[in-house]
């Protein structure tokens, strides 16, 4: 079974994105980051699915598209069980 896609919406100040970012490379994870401070398309993303607030990371599992799990800074856990459910 291959891995699921991950879209990680994110900035680089953010310790939580750090933290997320770090722990999918470190699993051998390929997944896409865009930077909501300096992508005006992520930006508007990342409000849209959080009532118009910056929640970073905002991690989508599944087709961006139609993402099959939403996580809002999730911890590595949280993380680990939505991407074995997907």
């Amino acid at each position: 079974m291959s891995a699921p896609q991950i879209l990680v919406l994110g900035r680089d100040t953010c310790d939580d994105t750090t933290k997320s970012r770090e722990h999918l490379v470190s699993r051998g994870l390929f997944f896409t980051y865009l930077k909501v401070d300096e992508d005006d398309a992520a930006d508007a993303w990342i409000r849209a699915l959080n009532d118009g607030n910056w929640l970073t990371p905002t991690i989508l599992i599944g087709d961006p598209a139609d993402p099959t799990t939403i996580l809002r800074e999730p911890s590595n856990d949280e993380l680990d069980a939505a991407i074995a459910a997907a």
